[in-house]
């Protein structure tokens, strides 16, 4: 086992979307650069990217990618099912294939990083650990991963998130409830649990609530800004703050004509993943920018949501399939996004007003967060209408104090690098000699 700086053997496993795999190039491009070795397991979507980032990928997932992708991505955010779907039918089922795929990869590894739904690697790590034979830390890229009873989180619904919020008593009772109903979606990894002689059940907690918090270490993933630790989050956590991923994109002349062609435009974008989900949001926002009179520019996500929409759109809407947030927000006037943590983090940083639109998971909590710090106005996905969304971004627009605030959390923001922090954390564990965990299972 290595004990110096000197390549050492990383693998990161992460399962979702791109929200889950940026951060996680960033640390990785980080440690690279200090001269570890750094192999992202992860679904083979994801090869490209990670190959771009300069890091070494493994296909860590034998599930198929889905031959319609509006379909499968329209079940992932119903908002109802669709939470079961992604733990149960996406992670939790791919958990012995991924096992499979893993194993070989972690045989001879230093350090071991987790993120929420990477199941299979939560139980190499915890065997790992067990054995004394690796690090195992784990990753939250969202405030809402820890599920807090001192700081729940928000579900969007109003008076709902007003009484749950109102003491750690109604937030400890939702965790209850939560970690109840979802105790079912990950059956199949107690499955494999005890046919590799472990107990059913890690002694950390179910794989999706405590469980996926690795005892020798929590990297939480997020600005500050977004969470603050609560008395009831592991004892070893480290709000490294966002760490960020510039991916290397072709720079697109229309575009930047367009941004140089005249006011700031306001962007609509639902990230990479819920676009595919919701094209009246795409339709409904060309409609509101054309009711207000000002430019827009739209991200649709692939060539064919952008042919679904109409083909005589007026000049003063741009659309592209996809723009690095980075530069687009830092030109925009206000920011119509989903509320996925990696965009709400680049819409801080850009030091605009936004309007979120969440669709599912985590994004009405992050949509509640923003409120909160005075940055943002919430429309959920299911109420948006043009109309509505005139009347939210016209306030926006008229009172200052939206974009003082966010004037306010770009400059809070400045100096976060959580690439930077995590890959110090991730050193410091190195330099310290595994040891037996004694709250880990057997690895027999």
């Amino acid at each position: 086992m290595l004990t110096t700086m000197h390549s050492a053997r990383i693998v990161i496993a992460t399962v979702g979307s791109l929200g889950d795999l940026f951060p996680f190039l960033a640390v990785g491009q980080e440690l690279h650069r200090r001269g570890h070795r750094v192999t992202i397991a992860s679904h083979a979507v994801h090869q490209s990217p990670v190959e771009q980032a300069g890091l070494i990928f493994a296909n860590a997932s034998g599930m198929a990618e889905p031959e319609d992708r509006a379909a499968f991505t329209a079940r992932a955010f119903h908002p109802w099912r669709g939470p079961r779907f992604v733990v149960h039918d996406i992670a939790a089922l791919d958990v012995r294939d991924s096992y499979a795929k893993l194993l070989p990869l972690c045989t001879d590894v230093d350090v071991l990083i987790t993120n929420t739904l990477a199941f299979a690697a939560q139980i190499i790590g915890e065997q790992g650990s067990a054995q004394g034979r690796l690090h195992w830390l784990s990753a939250v890229l969202a405030p809402a991963g820890f599920l807090s009873a001192y700081d729940p989180p928000a579900s969007g619904v109003d008076a709902l998130d007003r009484f749950l919020r109102s003491s750690p008593s109604r937030g400890q009772w939702l965790s209850r409830i939560a970690e109840r109903i979802t105790h079912r979606w990950t059956a199949p990894v107690r499955v494999l649990r005890r046919e590799l002689g472990l107990p059913a059940q890690s002694p950390l907690g179910d794989p999706f609530h405590r469980g996926q918090h690795a005892p020798q270490g929590v990297l939480a993933m997020f600005s500050p800004l977004l969470g603050q630790p609560q008395p009831d989050w592991p004892a070893n956590v480290v709000i490294t703050g966002a760490a960020r991923h510039r991916q290397a994109i072709t720079p697109d002349p229309a575009l930047q004509a367009f941004l140089d062609g005249g006011p700031a435009p306001l962007v609509f974008t639902l990230g990479s993943a819920a676009v595919h989900a919701n094209l009246s949001f795409l339709r409904e926002s060309a409609k509101a920018a054309q009711q207000l009179g000002q430019r827009a520019v739209l991200l649709t996500g692939s060539p064919e949501m952008r042919a679904k929409l109409p083909s005589d759109l007026p000049a003063s809407i741009h659309c592209v399939d996809y723009a690095a947030h980075a530069e687009l927000f830092a030109r925009a006037s206000v920011i119509v996004h989903h509320g996925g943590v990696g965009t709400s983090t680049e819409a801080l940083r850009a030091g605009r007003p936004m309007l979120v639109v969440p669709h599912g998971f985590d994004q009405p909590d992050n949509a509640a967060r923003l409120q909160r710090l005075g940055v943002a106005l919430i429309l959920p996905a299911s109420r948006y209408r043009a109309a509505r969304a005139v009347t939210l971004l016209q306030q926006l627009a008229s009172e200052p104090r939206y974009r003082q605030k966010a004037e306010e959390a770009a400059y809070a923001m400045r100096n976060e690098n959580g690439a930077i922090v995590a890959a110090d954390v991730i050193e410091r564990v190195l330099k310290v000699e595994p040891t037996v965990n004694p709250y880990a299972g057997s690895a027999e």
